[in-house]
């Protein structure tokens, strides 16, 4: 135990040695923030660490649109992790959390956090592509010299609006960034189930306090960035999941002043268009037990709100959580989730697609062959598949983005309006990913070939997953290089193709579909059609 202390100890010297005689110090509108160098994991990756972007939402800031984090005048260490926000993980019996850890958060959850992390290239260059630079989209201005900053791709995690954070350890980007030198990633955490999503017409400006959350990050990446390197004209949304759902969303949500230059939305797509209130947040008040509330039953509950919002602000946030743990009854879906607001959610989509309320940004759209398989039924010592059953709203999983991409064309216009678009299938079946075979391509399967993680937890990767995986990598760097560009991968000298109507060769697939239809047997190919689901 002593040797396994000391060895910690002086690793942690040589970590915090090597940032020592590094300028990582960098001034941001919320305090001047120290990051460090990982000598052993990451030698060339500059990070920084629980940095805020928000004031921290407690008391009467609880359930409310966020607040710029004040600016600190002493100095600061971005050298670890802050708490992720509080969770509503049920049972915990999911293949996630007994087959793939890896996926989830599970540092420490508080209400206090609304903190993001940066991972930049410690020795900057342009991506070769052989394409000419792109031009400069957003509200920030840059330079187009060789002092350029570097694409930044804000990632959003996933997690069904109630779970999810801005540390998982697939989804740390360090061999990313630090194999291509060409952009900087950035992770954070909004606020989840009932602390984000309220759901009460008359709490955080009805309702949708963690789309807020990500509008913040937003302009406070677009503020700071070009501290860290990063070029604030050149910032992508990539989401996965809820968080895909998240950025579709913010498209719809500021038409005019998106800040962001693109998206790549991955297992979800067209917003939710759920109710704009729900009793939900009543009967949680109910069940706190908080005065002056009446029943559900009662023939007007949005009277209530007035109380129900003084109460639950009032109580102490571990209690919530607990109530809320009480009152959920769909694992699926949760009872919190986004309402319908028409401010950051709208129910009228086709009319703002028709009428040009979206933000005219390129997007990359796609999903996994498999994704329902994640939430079948499962047990550890299960050898077989289990029977496939219908999952409820899973189709909006594949399905959702699909129909995303379908309207931004015959309804929005397509290329000719700015709504340029662009398909994938991600198709591998990697045993290290997904440790059960009829798993295959499941739900976040691509999410570690993005990040460049496969290899780390389940023994080594096969060539095709390190092929696809630097495929996929370069795609996404390249989209965020040059938005206004097809993204290229010069390496294999191929160029993505827009998705126009009635042509063929328009759907990249990365990995290998073997028994789903065609066997591809390359890293990335081009098909006609999807060998998966929403055909």
């Amino acid at each position: 135990m002593q040797l396994i202390v000391t060895l910690t100890f002086a690793l942690s010297l040589t970590v915090l040695a090597v940032a020592s005689s590094l300028d990582l110090r960098v001034k941001t509108t919320s305090g001047t923030y120290t990051g460090f160098v990982n000598a052993t994991s990451a030698p060339n990756v500059n990070t920084w660490l629980g940095i805020a972007y928000a004031k921290p939402p407690l008391g009467n800031l609880r359930f409310m649109p966020p607040a710029p984090a004040p600016y600190y005048s002493g100095s600061l260490t971005a050298q670890a992790y802050k708490p992720i926000c509080y969770q509503n993980s049920g049972a915990r019996s999911s293949i996630y959390w007994k087959l793939i850890p890896e996926f989830l958060n599970r540092d420490v959850e508080d209400e206090d956090c609304l903190y993001l992390n940066i991972w930049a290239p410690r020795n900057r260059k342009p991506l070769q592509d052989a394409r000419p630079e792109a031009k400069g989209k957003g509200k920030g201005k840059s330079s187009a010299s060789k002092k350029r900053g570097v694409p930044v791709i804000i990632w959003i995690v996933g997690g069904g609006f109630k779970e999810g954070g801005g540390h998982a350890l697939y989804q740390v980007p360090e061999k990313w960034v630090g194999r291509m030198q060409s952009h900087i990633v950035v992770t954070f955490n909004y606020r989840l189930h009932v602390f984000g999503f309220p759901g009460a017409s008359r709490t955080a400006a009805d309702g949708n306090a963690g789309l807020m959350d990500v509008r913040l990050l937003v302009e406070w990446v677009m503020d700071n960035i070009s501290g860290f390197g990063g070029d604030p004209n050149r910032i992508i949304l990539y989401g996965q999941s809820a968080g895909a759902n998240i950025a579709i969303s913010y498209s719809y949500a500021y038409p005019t002043d998106p800040i962001i230059a693109g998206i790549i939305a991955t297992s979800s797509g067209t917003p939710f268009t759920n109710p704009t209130s729900s009793p939900n947040f009543h009967n949680l008040a109910i069940l706190a037990g908080c005065p002056n509330v009446t029943s559900s039953t009662s023939s007007s509950p949005l009277s209530q709100e007035g109380s129900d919002l003084l109460c639950l602000q009032s109580l102490p946030a571990s209690e919530i959580q607990s109530h809320v743990n009480t009152l959920n009854s769909d694992p699926f879906r949760g009872l919190f989730r986004p309402i319908a607001d028409n401010i950051t959610i709208f129910t009228n989509l086709t009319d703002r697609l028709v009428q040009g309320q979206v933000a005219k940004i390129p997007l990359i759209g796609g999903f996994t062959y498999n994704e329902q398989a994640l939430f079948l039924p499962f047990d550890e010592s299960m050898t077989t598949a289990p029977p496939a059953v219908p999952v409820p709203g899973g189709d909006g999983l594949a399905c959702g983005i699909k129909r995303e991409i379908d309207r931004r064309l015959t309804l929005g216009g397509g290329a000719a309006n700015g709504l340029r678009s662009y398909r994938y299938l991600f198709s591998g079946n990697f045993s290290n990913i997904t440790p059960r075979y009829w798993l295959g391509g499941m739900h976040s399967s691509d999410i570690p070939l993005a990040f460049g993680t496969h290899d780390q937890f389940r023994g080594s990767s096969t060539e095709l997953e390190w092929q696809t995986s630097f495929a996929m990598q370069h795609f996404w760097v390249s989209f965020a290089s040059n938005p206004s560009a097809d993204p290229r991968n010069a390496a294999l000298d191929q160029t993505w193709p827009l998705f126009t109507s009635g042509q063929k060769g328009q759907i990249m697939v990365f990995g290998n579909a073997t028994g789903l239809g065609p066997s591809y047997t390359a890293s990335v190919t081009v098909a006609d059609s999807y060998s998966g689901p929403c055909n």
